[in-house]
């Protein structure tokens, strides 16, 4: 390659760079979302909240034994139970019926059970005087927990399967958890989306209308969702002759947003 050659490619690689470098240049600005440092803007909180009643309720129940050897308490808990399940599986007045696809196994556990290591005996000739013997420990049986969780959207039978339950064998209610079926929580919350939507535009407006500006466009927009399905205090039911009375109450749905809003003084 001659010198001239050599001189005009070396040129010519120089306006391509200069080339590339320029468009990357102009492209840049664009690949980078957000507002430019001479926008003008105001920011506000919306909130939005939506009250219903629940459609699913979720029982925690448990049934306890304890027998002198593992092998029998075990046994005992799985035929108590299965009457539990069966019981509840039985209840024809519920509807939609419960299935086992509605009942979950939450906890199950078997563990030695010892006898208090010391006794103290008052003597029979003085109140004040005291026998106390220290032995060690001794094995005295195991015992057995199988809880479960059953989902009831029947909202008027949760009595009903609480006294099937514990009259079958059930000897542990921890709690009712009210909730929410996903395609129901999913329609509240976008009502609870568009109210808060709704409360952000309309503080937006006022502030604006008080600053002699106005609003002319949404630069973003931050939601956060809040709720809380609600946990009734554990309690023990005993079967009774009238179902357990239950009052289910209502959950909120709430939603916050964060909106910064264009405005203009024209």
């Amino acid at each position: 390659m001659t010198d001239v050659n050599k001189g005009n490619y070396l040129v010519a690689l120089a306006i391509i760079a200069l080339v590339i470098v320029s468009v990357f240049a102009i492209m840049r600005p664009g690949m980078i979302a957000g507002p430019s440092s001479n926008q003008r803007t105001i920011t506000v909180n919306g909130a939005g909240t939506v009250e219903a009643a629940p459609d699913e309720a979720l029982l925690n129940l448990a049934v306890n034994n304890q027998a002198p050897t593992a092998d029998q308490a075990a046994r005992d808990n799985a035929n108590t139970m299965s009457q539990v399940m069966q019981a509840i599986l039985g209840l024809n007045s519920v509807s939609p019926m419960i299935t086992k696809d509605n009942i979950t196994t939450t906890d199950y556990s078997l563990t030695p059970v010892y006898s208090q290591p010391n006794t103290c005996l008052i003597a029979s000739n003085s109140a004040q005087a005291m026998t106390c013997t220290t032995a060690t420990q001794q094995l005295v049986g195991y015992a057995v927990r199988n809880a479960i969780q059953v989902s009831v959207t029947d909202m008027t039978s949760i009595g009903r399967v609480l006294d099937a339950a514990t009259q079958s064998g059930a000897n542990e209610v921890s709690g009712i958890t009210f909730t929410f079926l996903s395609g129901t929580y999913a329609n509240l919350q976008k009502q609870a989306l568009q109210k808060a939507v709704q409360d952000a535009s309309n503080q937006a407006q006022t502030m604006a209308t008080a600053l002699g500006v106005r609003v002319i466009g949404v630069v973003s927009i931050t939601p956060a969702y809040v709720y809380q399905p609600y946990l009734n205090a554990k309690m023990n039911a005993a079967g009774t002759g009238t179902p357990t009375p239950i009052q289910t109450g209502t959950l909120q749905v709430s939603v916050n947003v964060q909106v910064v809003y264009e405005i203009s003084s024209s």
